[in-house]
């Protein structure tokens, strides 16, 4: 192993917590390693969505000790002929469907290898076709915590054949504007950027406090903001950008929703002057 393992399995899934697929998930790695201690970073990715679990995944993972191990699950091509991968990074592993859901996290950290989950000796049997997360990537990652090499669970593969990023981590300038898109809307009805903080700021060097901005949705429409660093300093139903706690920049209003109130959805294109 070229890296210790922290014992921490992090989970990201399209679940829901209504249905037993959660709670089976977590039985089939404890019933692997009763040890092992399982973190929800999220059950609640929209259904199917894989670019959503994408952005959840990327927000998070570096909040994690070394060594920690990453279970992604959501994966409308399961039963598909889609491969079951375990990426190894600089500090993690990752493991989910060869679908993209892993590609930003694991592009950031540094791919070292991949592999792709053939060994079925590592699954749970029977597998059902149409629950991996249970049976293939849930064991996988539990018998990975017990010290089993990760090219015992099958073939390496070259990380060009694996499937690309679904989300557009985008942001250019271009004369007086910001170009960008919405890559998430949080539950607050904030909207998240593919802008990462440092990028902007390279962008934008003078940008100072309370100071007035344009932000421009879809390419049409066009509101006045203001840029805060945190919500309380603006005034109610006032639209802000700020600097998000994920590490990109957002756009929100104070004690409201800026999706509803702007119509706004992820994959908007954003324009921003400041």
């Amino acid at each position: 192993m070229p890296k210790e393992l922290s014992g921490i399995i992090g989970l990201v899934t399209d679940y829901g917590l209504k249905d037993p697929y959660v709670g089976s998930l977590k039985a089939s790695i404890l019933s692997i390693n009763p040890r092992v201690s399982i973190v929800d970073i999220s059950h609640e990715v929209s259904s199917f969505d894989v670019a959503e679990g994408a952005y959840i995944l990327l927000s998070s993972y570096k909040i994690f000790p070394r060594g920690t191990i990453f279970v992604v699950v959501v994966d409308p091509g399961v039963g598909s002929s889609r491969k079951a991968l375990l990426i190894e990074t600089t500090n993690y592993y990752f493991i989910g469907p060869d679908n993209g859901v892993l590609r930003p996290a694991t592009d950031e950290d540094g791919i070292l290898r991949v592999i792709n989950l053939t060994n079925d000796k590592y699954f749970r049997k029977p597998v059902s076709p149409t629950f991996h997360g249970r049976d293939i990537f849930g064991p996988v990652a539990a018998y990975l915590t017990l010290g089993v090499e990760p090219e015992k669970f099958g073939e390496s593969i070259d990380p060009k054949d694996i499937a690309e990023a679904k989300i557009d981590l985008y942001c250019d300038r271009f004369g007086d504007w910001i170009k960008t898109y919405v890559i998430y809307i949080d539950r607050f009805g904030n909207a998240v950027t593919g802008c990462r903080i440092e990028r902007f700021f390279e962008l934008v060097k003078d940008l100072r406090e309370s100071q007035q901005v344009i932000i421009r949705v879809r390419g049409v429409e066009s509101y006045r903001g203001v840029y805060y660093r945190t919500f309380s300093l603006a005034k109610p139903g006032e639209i802000i950008l700020y600097t998000g706690s994920t590490g990109f920049m957002e756009i929100g209003v104070n004690l409201s929703s800026f999706a509803k109130k702007i119509g706004c959805r992820r994959g908007d294109e954003i324009w921003i002057s400041a």
